[in-house]
């Protein structure tokens, strides 16, 4: 499934585990960890009690269709497939690392980032640089161009939202794929395979923000909330700025308040929008714990087979050392025989 070349995530020793941090660090790691449960606890209650029992949720999310649940659920693999292109095109730049391999690699990262201080990130660069010969900063300037793609991405489609309101609605729908169109097209016409590979990392970002979009729209479709596409782009955005907070595990607690407040800065009911939240984050957890425990299960897999390979290979190469020199020995003995003088 993965080549040599190719694997996924972190390392079981040193990449799926955090990098050991300071006293100080790990003190503000777990402040920040308990901050982040007590900001989502928090949040259930703000929306049971703004919801009489979260009685009209349930109620809500039964009655809706089937397919609108399951694109709910099957959202965050969107997700999963765009981010993991946009890295492997950006990780590209500076070595060879295979789609299926990037794809295993943020999976397994997807499941540690839940965690403080985002040990997935950590276990992945660690690991392209073991198993890809990648630099560690070659790999942290990709995951900050990431970061940068992500809000130029965003930055599209606020205004994309907004002309879609003025559209008709059947147009309108193919209106956020455009620079996804466009980035593709100048990746196949730039000079330059670098700036090629950072324009189609663009197009796979603005997929992700488009599956973002549709993930809200979905959410509050569901619970009846009347959003317009414009209102949502800005939610979506401020959303995914919440869920890159470092100390945070995707931004737990945080996105919740994040969207709630920006959705009643809108003039939409806070609790109704934090209960959509709410429903996004429940068919993240749904996806993220069997994909990422499959996908670290392989790249634990993958890694011991390259580090099997590559004692095999040290002993192969020490015996062979081994022999030559014994060889050497063997032919220098018998030189010496040969020259000493008969009589």
């Amino acid at each position: 499934m993965v080549n040599r070349q190719t694997s996924d995530e972190s390392a079981p020793d040193e990449a799926t585990n955090p990098i050991p941090n300071a006293g100080g660090s790990k003190a503000r790691s777990a402040a920040m960890f308990v901050l982040s449960m007590v900001l989502l606890v928090g949040a259930g209650y703000f929306v049971y009690t703004a919801t009489d029992g979260l009685e009209g949720v349930w109620d809500s999310v039964r009655t809706a269709p089937w397919w609108m649940i399951a694109l709910i659920i099957l959202g965050p693999m969107g997700n999963h497939i765009s981010v993991a292109l946009c890295l492997q095109a950006l990780q590209s730049r500076h070595g060879k690392v295979g789609i299926i391999e990037m794809y295993v690699l943020v999976g397994s990262a997807w499941l540690f980032n839940y965690m403080p201080m985002r040990p997935g990130l950590i276990g992945r660069i660690g690991y392209h640089k073991s198993i890809n010969n990648i630099r560690l900063r070659d790999s942290l300037e990709s995951s900050v161009w990431s970061g940068i793609l992500a809000g130029i991405a965003n930055g599209l489609m606020l205004p994309i939202a907004f002309l879609m309101m003025m559209v008709p609605q059947g147009w309108s729908l193919l209106l956020p794929f455009v620079p996804v169109v466009v980035a593709i097209l100048l990746s196949m016409v730039l000079a330059g395979r670098r700036k090629k590979l950072i324009i189609l990392a663009l197009a796979y970002r603005q997929l992700d923000v488009i599956v973002w979009l549709g993930r809200y729209w979905l959410a509050f479709e569901v619970l009846g909330l009347d959003v317009s596409i414009g209102d949502i782009a800005v939610i979506s955005a401020v959303s995914q700025l919440a869920s890159l907070m470092p100390l945070t595990g995707s931004g737990i607690g945080f996105r919740e308040w994040a969207v709630g407040l920006m959705a009643s800065a809108g003039g939409h009911a806070m609790g109704t929008a934090m209960a959509g939240d709410l429903i996004n984050r429940a068919a993240e957890t749904f996806v993220v714990v069997p994909v990422g425990l499959v996908c670290t299960a392989l790249v634990a897999r993958h890694w011991k087979g390259i580090r099997d390979g590559r004692i095999v290979l040290e002993t192969e190469l020490a015996e062979g050392d081994s022999r030559t020199d014994s060889k050497d020995k063997d032919e220098s003995r018998d030189s010496r025989e040969q020259d000493q003088p008969i009589g």
